[in-house]
């Protein structure tokens, strides 16, 4: 069993499911007649990009969050102060079990989260830095970013009544017309439908080794963590993971995920409910995306190497059951590392330094503790 180390719990039901599917919702049900639309598009992803590409990258302190529940309501907080573990002394061999670490960070392109994104951006290098301090010398780190946006990009918006979800498209477009799987059109949209997002030159992801330079790396998660507001207002956070590992995507996304011996971290960041549709290829969404990403990692083990978490808001609904990404959530091994993001409109300084304590102190210590844990490659 891992240590005991400090978490931001959805639920305290949350505990009661690992590994399986819950039951109830994460963050608990909006406020009676509370309503969140999107604004609409204001600027463009770009068009597709080509193929995969490396870098070196980035940084982050900070502490972890802990979560504060009164009666119905979860509160997260990221402030407190957690160190981090480092993974051997200074000098010292270490005999961890990973060689590498794949961040794949799923981001809201709609027309709300243009200061969000810069936050993340401004966040990154701290929590590049702490990972090349806490790892092993010589750790492999791969970057990549995709968007919650799977085909139609107009507008639309997200209503919530008493808990329940309604999601209404852009004129007489339906919600399932925001939904086309690279299978059946491939939209030419740039980190559209699990690919992932072309930051530029056509390097979809970028890589760094603890221990030795960050700075290509941080300036490729600069402008993919801005990968802009031109996606759909109906955002699906959860479907798009189920297909970046998908051979479909390789032109893209080849060479981003290893599987022996490397640790998945799959991290979200949005402001409305996941909108995916509740089933993907006659499966429930929530479970065909962890059975796509547990046979991703079949060679490491499966979802015992995959850690998911993100910054969502706790506005959370579901118009029947739980929402694709809750189920997602509660489906992995361990509780996910979740941070809540600000209703308000913070600047973006001030959110990376809210993002710096989550990712600099408790997903780090989570990556660290996994690393620790898996079977080397080979």
């Amino acid at each position: 069993m891992r240590p005991i180390r400090s978490v931001l719990l959805l639920t305290s039901a949350l505990l009661a499911c690992q590994g399986g599917v819950r039951d109830d919702d994460p963050f608990g049900s909006g406020d009676a007649g509370a309503a969140s639309s999107g604004p609409g598009a204001s600027a463009s992803a770009g068009t597709d990009g080509g193929g995969t590409g490396n870098a070196e990258s980035g940084t982050a302190p900070g502490s972890s969050g802990a979560a504060d529940e009164t009666g119905d309501e979860i509160k997260l907080d990221v402030g407190s102060n957690v160190d981090v573990p480092p993974a051997c002394g200074a000098g010292e061999a270490c005999e961890t079990g990973c060689t590498a670490v794949d961040l794949l960070f799923v981001i809201d392109n709609s027309g709300s989260m243009g200061d969000y994104q810069a936050g993340l951006g401004l966040a990154f290098p701290d929590f590049a830095t702490t990972l090349s301090e806490v790892l092993p010398p010589g750790t492999n780190v791969h970057v990549g970013v995709t968007s919650t946006e799977m085909a139609y990009s107009g507008a639309g918006n997200t209503s919530i009544m008493n808990g329940a979800c309604t999601f209404i498209g852009d004129g007489d477009q339906s919600h399932e017309a925001f939904y086309v799987p690279p299978t059946e059109m491939d939209t030419g949209r740039n980190g559209a439908q699990g690919r992932l997002y072309d930051a530029g030159g056509g390097q979809t992801y970028a890589e760094f080794v603890t221990g030795e330079d960050l700075g290509a790396a941080e300036a490729f998660f600069s402008n993919a963590a801005n990968i802009g507001e031109g996606g759909s207002n109906i955002e699906m956070s959860t479907a798009p993971v189920g297909w970046v590992f998908d051979p479909v995507n390789d032109a893209t996304n080849d060479g981003f995920l290893r599987d022996e011996g490397a640790v998945l971290v799959v991290f979200f960041l949005g402001d409305e409910p996941d909108q995916s549709p509740a089933d993907v290829e006659g499966e429930p969404t929530g479970a065909w995306v962890l059975d796509r990403v547990a046979e991703a990692k079949a060679g490491c083990g499966g979802l015992q190497c995959v850690i998911a978490g993100g910054f969502l808001q706790s506005n959370a609904c579901s118009a029947d059951g739980n929402l694709p990404l809750d189920d997602f959530l509660a489906g992995m091994d361990d509780p996910p590392v979740v941070g809540e993001l600000p209703l308000f409109e913070p600047t973006p300084e001030e959110l990376a330094e809210d993002m710096n304590a989550l990712l600099s102190s408790t997903l780090a210590n989570v990556i660290v503790e996994t690393c620790e844990e898996i079977t080397p490659e080979g």
